[in-house]
C-alpha cells in the first residue's frame, strides 16, 4: 500500500465511524501536505482516492467535504432501513449472493458508504439475524406447554421459510447473542419447565427441537438455487435420477429402497416439518408420563 493509499484509509475510518460527518470538510490538499509530509501529487492522491470511492464531494468555496450517503441528506438513509435491503436480497437471490456491492448497488449509493450504517459484512449478517429474529410473533401463553411449544416451534419454522437463508446463518455451537432471539428462546424453554423438566434436562430438549427445524431449513435455500440453476423442480430432478437408482439398489438386494423408488416419494418439506414436530413432541409427552409418579 503506498503513501497516498495509507493516508486515504485513516480519513476513509474517520468517515466511516462517524468522526466525520457528511457536510464536514475534510483535510486540505495543504493540510494533507503539512500533516504528513507528503508531496502535493501524493496529498492530491488522497482526496481523489476519497472522491472515487464516494466519500467526498468539492463545493463551491468549501473545498473537499463528506458527501451525504447517495448525495441526498443522510436521514434519507438508516441502519436499519439497510439491513432491511439487505434482508430482501438475501431473500430473493441467497445470502451468498449478498456482499456490500451489491448492497450498495440496491442502495444506489457508493460501496464504501455502505460502511457508515454497517461496519462490516460479520456485523451486517448479525444484524439481518437479529431483525429478522424480531420478526417473531410468538402467541399469548395459553398455560399448556405443548401448545406453547408448538406455537414457538412454527413461529420458527415460518421465519426460516420466508427467510430461507437464516438456519444456514444460525449456529448452534457458538450462538450470536441476538437479543431479538431472547424471547423465542425463554418461551420454549418456559414450555419445557413447565412440562417438568430440570433446566439443563429443558435446555437439551430446546436444542433437539431447535437442531429439527434448522435441519430442515438448511435445505431451503439450495434448494432454490438448484431450481434456478436447472430449471427443475425437486421431483423432476428426481424422475431423472430414477434409473441410476434402480441400478444401484436392484430390488432383490434393496426390497425396501425398491419399494419407495416405484411406489414415488412426494417429498414435502412441510410434511416432513409436521411429522417430525409431532414425533417430538409425542415422544416427550410419553416420556414424561413414563416418569411422572403414580
Amino acid at each position: 500500500m503506498g503513501r497516498a493509499e495509507q493516508i486515504a484509509e485513516v480519513l476513509r475510518m474517520r468517515i466511516m465511524t462517524g468522526q466525520l460527518h457528511p457536510g464536514d470538510p475534510v483535510p486540505s490538499t495543504r493540510a494533507i501536505m503539512r500533516d504528513h509530509n507528503v508531496a502535493m501529487a501524493t496529498a492530491s492522491r488522497v482526496l481523489s482516492l476519497l472522491q472515487a470511492d464516494g466519500l467526498v464531494e468539492s463545493k463551491r468555496g468549501r473545498g473537499s467535504v463528506v458527501r451525504p450517503p447517495g448525495g441526498e441528506d443522510p436521514a434519507v438513509l438508516t441502519a436499519a432501513g439497510v439491513v432491511r435491503v439487505a434482508i430482501g436480497i438475501a431473500d430473493a437471490e441467497s445470502l451468498s449472493a449478498l456482499s456490500m456491492r451489491r448492497l450498495a448497488a440496491a442502495l444506489e449509493i457508493p460501496t464504501m458508504s455502505v460502511y457508515r450504517y454497517v461496519p462490516s459484512r460479520d456485523e451486517l449478517e448479525f444484524a439481518m439475524m437479529d431483525a429478522v429474529m424480531g420478526e417473531i410473533e410468538l402467541p399469548v401463553r395459553s398455560g399448556n406447554w405443548r401448545t406453547d411449544l408448538e406455537a414457538a416451534a412454527r413461529a420458527l419454522r415460518s421465519a426460516m421459510v420466508k427467510h430461507p437463508w437464516l438456519a444456514g446463518a444460525l449456529s448452534l455451537t457458538r450462538p450470536a447473542l441476538m437479543p431479538n432471539a431472547v424471547p423465542l428462546t425463554e418461551s420454549m424453554l418456559e414450555s419445557l419447565r413447565i412440562a417438568g423438566l430440570g433446566p439443563v434436562q429443558a435446555f437439551t430438549d430446546y436444542l433437539c427441537l431447535l437442531n429439527l427445524i434448522r435441519g430442515l431449513g438448511l435445505s431451503a435455500e439450495p434448494e432454490l438455487a438448484d431450481q434456478a440453476e436447472t430449471g427443475l423442480t425437486n421431483d423432476e430432478w428426481m424422475d431423472t435420477q430414477i434409473a441410476d437408482l434402480r441400478r444401484m439398489a436392484p430390488s432383490a438386494d434393496f426390497p425396501n429402497i425398491s419399494a419407495i423408488i416405484n411406489f414415488g416419494y412426494p417429498y414435502n418439506q412441510d410434511v416432513l416439518f409436521e411429522t417430525g414436530l409431532r414425533r417430538f413432541l409425542d415422544g416427550l409427552s410419553a416420556d414424561l408420563a413414563s416418569t411422572s409418579p403414580n
